[in-house]
């Protein structure tokens, strides 16, 4: 039984190669974390995470996407976007997600519900589009149980306002891929299965 997700590669600019070798520079030893990098051929924007899917939908679900993406492109969807700002979350420190029209977030957002509902997949918070830069963990020994979000913000603070410009170009063609992703004891690794084009 696979484990998939659905997502949206970024290509890796010399911006984005530039903010995330910054990144990986910045020590957060004195609070207790560590920050574990995301290989820049990883680097996504996820549309959906499925979690295990029983081998026998996979075929329906390759279906049920490929449907969804001709309606959007029917509809005539314009998903353009780039690469816009940086940020953090509870552990993931990312770079943001800007769509060229506002329209398209709204579309590929409600587009998911309605193509992915009968797979088991849902999501109560909102869709804030961006792609994983490094996820910060607590170190081995440092008696810190989790990360505090304002303690990482507080470490990032140069980081983040150095980079808070960051602005790649558009990106006119971007592809949803349905990816299977398999867990190891140097990460995950993602495998395409395949591709549509959103445009």
């Amino acid at each position: 039984m696979p484990r998939m997700f659905l997502g949206i590669p970024v290509p890796a600019t010399a911006g984005l190669v530039a903010a995330a070798e910054s990144l990986a520079e910045v020590d957060l030893e004195a609070s207790g974390m560590r920050l574990a990098p995301v290989s820049d051929h990883q680097w996504h924007l996820t549309w959906a995470f499925l979690g295990f899917v029983p081998d026998e939908q996979v075929g329906e679900l390759r279906e049920a996407v490929s449907s969804c993406v001709a309606r959007l492109r029917q509809d005539g969807l314009d998903a353009t976007l780039r690469v816009s700002g940086v940020g953090c979350f509870g552990g993931p420190v990312w770079a943001g997600i800007e769509f060229r029209h506002e329209g398209a977030r709204a579309a590929l957002d409600g587009a998911r519900k309605d193509a992915l509902s009968s797979f088991g997949w849902s999501e109560s918070r909102a869709w804030e589009p961006h792609l994983t830069l490094g996820r910060a963990k607590t170190a081995r020994d440092s008696g810190v149980k989790f990360v505090k979000r304002r303690a990482l913000k507080a470490e990032l603070a140069e980081w983040m306002e150095a980079n808070e410009g960051l602005q790649d170009d558009w990106l006119d063609a971007p592809e949803l891929v349905l990816f299977e992703s398999k867990l190891t004891p140097h990460g995950a690794t993602h495998t395409a299965i395949e591709r549509w084009t959103l445009a």
